[in-house]
């Protein structure tokens, strides 16, 4: 092959490569998405919420309870089944012939100490009474006047059970704030809870913080089910579809 026909094949050969790069340029081009960018909406997953890890405490007697929870705060997870009573300082003892109330789900409470208390017994003729104590959070409750006390346990000699109505003390309380611990839940959804309103579209965990733990519930299959919740003594049924609350209805669940 001489020179000038192999320039001639390698021009005709280039010609058709640039020809090729050139088509493929145009129809991307052309089939280009001229539309306006989509803005991105931020979700939420109830899978997030699978990734939050509570601290948990660990007390074991009076002592150890009072440094993990003198002087610092907690929220009340487990809303409208903790009572709490009046406490007076100057006598360090604490009110059991009056309940103050129920606490409500989410209420901050600032410990200021935590000690031991005896519930008044009654006594029948013959009855020997043993010697138990419950061990008392004494908190300052925002709003309320003076302190005030609840049970976190008992105490009986040297032995001491952090339970209460089959509750352990990290059930019953948050002991960072869950605002933080839950700050991908949406601004509007934690003015609800703030306020124990349910709405369209929480979840169950949401409802239940913003009305307390679960009364009654038509099944186990959790997302799409209908439950009563407690609500500090005026119930509230919700029913769920695919993890949300679709219909709210104030009173139990016929």
């Amino acid at each position: 092959m001489d020179a000038d026909l192999k320039k001639r094949l390698s021009i005709t050969i280039l010609i058709f490569v640039v020809a090729g790069v050139a088509e493929v340029g145009y129809l991307m081009w052309s089939r280009r998405d001229t539309s306006a960018p989509k803005k991105i909406e931020p979700t939420y997953s109830s899978n997030q919420d699978d990734y939050v890890a509570p601290r948990k405490i660990v007390p074991y007697d009076l002592n150890s309870a009072k440094k993990e929870l003198d002087g610092k705060p907690v929220w009340v997870k487990l809303g409208s089944e903790i009572p709490f009573y009046r406490y007076d300082v100057a006598t360090h003892s604490v009110n059991f012939s009056h309940e103050a109330g129920l606490l409500p789900s989410m209420a901050k409470l600032q410990i200021k100490d935590v000690v031991l208390a005896r519930r008044p017994v009654a006594l029948k003729p013959g009855q020997i009474s043993v010697v138990q104590k419950d061990i008392m959070l004494v908190f300052e409750k925002p709003g309320g006047p003076g302190l005030s006390a609840a049970s976190i346990g008992t105490n009986t000699g040297d032995d001491y059970t952090f339970i209460v109505n089959n509750a352990g003390v990290n059930d019953l309380f948050f002991f960072d704030d869950p605002h933080e611990l839950y700050k991908h839940w949406p601004t509007d959804v934690w003015s609800a809870i703030d306020q124990h309103q349910v709405k369209e579209g929480m979840s169950e965990l949401q409802a239940g913080f913003a009305a307390g733990p679960p009364e009654a519930s038509d099944s186990d299959k959790v997302g799409d089910r209908t439950i009563e919740f407690a609500n500090g003594g005026k119930p509230v049924t919700v029913t769920f579809e695919k993890g949300k609350a679709v219909k709210i209805a104030q009173g139990k669940m016929q």
